[in-house]
């Protein structure tokens, strides 16, 4: 095993090398301003708005890039200064903390402040201007309570799976004015490939280098909605496959590329997504990969555990030399589904996060799942029942194993938030999925894309006698989730637009749910 870890590392080293990929750390500076730095072009320095993440009870995380010379790179520039500002006031008149901030080409002039010693429980806002006096958009934060202090209601929204091409991310203006404390995004935020019915158009090919992927981030980034929905709130973030490569897994490409120069590709949009993203430093990619799952507390009430289903993972299961990733397999035929070394999380995140789950003392446990967790019973192309094999249908021993620790724990109102597969549903996790009457241990909650079409909706209803775990099923409308939880439960509405072809759109609740402190599962409401 440690052989393997080795040589792990020696490959991804040596693809980094090739890449030229230098990783500087573009931080909080001392709080000097240097002298104006020179507008190029009459570019908007902050075209591609302004954020904030990771919510702790003494800071946040503030993020922007310097677009000096326009959103999409293709120069590499100066090194900016970028001075940042929090107030206690929208109209940012009483400023609590500010400095500078060096944003560094080898990072693609991104700007992550982390904040810590502010008052616990309260909201901020913030903004960065140039020395010479242009200014960012103002965006909303907040400090988390104390870690066990009495929090009486929470909300939060969550969301994934935004195709720039197949539509405008109208559902986050409608987020916004839900206004949740936190909004979680559970992956899918770029995508690498062009399909689909088309309302507007990526620029350029197939993303395969840093610069590639750095303009990819930027072209979503200009969208007005997305850029609404992120200066509104805290955004607590995980990824999928297209960050990266329809269906890879680990250091493994779909189509069978090959592994040095897939490790090259991987690292290049880990990094783009590093930069693009109010991450702390802590996720600041390495050789190695990239550090993104981790827990957050907000007071005595909730838990987050966002994980990461892509980095670790084992090979999909019974790949064919026609296709390297996600299918339909027979379970009779492919026995290697059901081995106990294949692995979803890999080793580590799956001992970090049993742990988490363990030791929990937040009355409710959100945990944030990139891929359906629940299992869903269909047919293979020979007729057997058949599991899809890029979610966790293609686990079923990692699945069982993570099960068995919500059985066993203390984990009380445990809830997955799902993203992936483009549709709503709301699903009973049992200690048994094969027996109807097994103990219910945890509620799925999966929310539909912001604009990606849909899954067929008559093709999957098809499926749901043979599920009768599934309470709820939808792929015909676009949009996400919103809960708002309190002591004595977690009240969900499915919130739909009515179209995503336009810049403006209307929307309204597709339906809503409850689930009752104490009591795993949801019933409609």
């Amino acid at each position: 095993m440690e052989k393997v870890a080795q040589t792990r590392r020696q490959l991804m080293r040596r693809a980094l090398a090739l890449a030229g990929t230098s990783i500087a750390a573009a931080w909080v500076a001392p709080a000097t301003v240097a002298a104006p730095s020179r507008r190029r072009g009459g570019f908007d320095p902050f075209a591609l708005g302004v954020a904030s993440g990771d919510p702790v009870s003494d800071g946040f995380v503030i993020w922007t890039r310097a677009t000096l010379h326009g959103p999409v790179i293709d120069a590499p520039g100066e090194a900016v200064d970028v001075i940042w500002e929090v107030a206690e006031d929208p109209a940012m008149r009483r400023i609590v903390r500010a400095g500078v901030a060096r944003a560094l080409p080898q990072l693609g002039h991104a700007v992550h402040v982390e904040l810590r010693g502010l008052p616990a429980g309260r909201p901020f806002w913030y903004r960065f201007r140039l020395p010479r006096g242009d200014a960012s958009p103002t965006g909303k934060t907040w400090t988390a309570p104390l870690v066990g202090a009495p929090m009486d209601r929470f909300s939060f929204a969550f969301a994934s799976c935004q195709h720039f091409e197949q539509g405008y991310f109208t559902p986050y203006d409608l987020m916004a004015a839900d206004n949740p404390d936190i909004v979680i995004h559970l992956g899918d935020y770029i995508y690498e490939s062009s399909w689909g019915d088309q309302v507007r158009r990526h620029e350029g090919p197939e993303p395969v280098t840093l610069d590639d992927y750095r303009n990819r981030h930027a072209i979503y980034k200009t969208d007005a909605a997305l850029q609404h929905a992120h200066a509104r709130s805290p955004w607590l973030v995980t990824w999928d496959d297209h960050e990266v490569d329809n269906d890879y897994q680990g250091l493994e490409s779909e189509d069978y590329q090959e592994p040095e120069a897939f490790v090259k590709r991987r690292a290049a949009a880990y990094q783009a997504y590093y930069e693009h993203m109010p991450l702390r430093r802590i996720a600041l990619p390495d050789p190695t990969g990239m550090q993104l799952y981790q827990r957050s507390q907000f007071g005595d009430l909730v838990q987050v555990t966002m994980i990461d289903n892509r980095q670790y993972r084992s090979p999909a299961a019974c790949r064919t030399p026609e296709r390297g990733g996600g299918q339909v397999v027979s379970v009779k035929a492919c026995p290697e589904l059901f081995e106990d070394s294949r692995t979803m999380l890999g080793k580590a995140q799956e001992r970090w996060l049993n742990s988490s789950l363990s030791r929990t003392s937040s009355r409710w446990n959100i945990i944030g799942n990139g891929e359906m967790f629940s299992r869903l019973k269909q047919k293979a192309p020979n007729g057997d029942e058949g599991h899809w094999t890029d979610d966790w249908n293609g686990y079923p021993s990692a699945r069982q194993r993570l099960i068995g620790t919500l059985a066993r724990g203390r984990a009380s109102n445990v809830v997955f938030v799902t993203g992936d597969i483009h549709s709503f549903w709301v699903n009973d996790v049992r200690e048994d999925f094969a027996r109807s009457d097994s103990r219910v241990v945890a509620t799925e909650l999966v929310a539909s894309s912001i604009s990606s079409a849909g899954v067929s909706y008559d093709q999957f209803a098809a499926l749901l006698p043979e599920n009768p775990h599934v309470k709820y099923f939808e792929s015909r409308h676009r949009g996400y989730v919103m809960c708002r939880i309190d002591a004595k439960g977690m009240a969900v509405d499915l919130r739909t637009v009515d179209t995503v072809r336009a810049p403006v759109s209307g929307g309204k609740t597709l339906a809503s749910f409850m689930i009752e402190a104490g009591r795993p599962g949801a019933q409609k409401a």
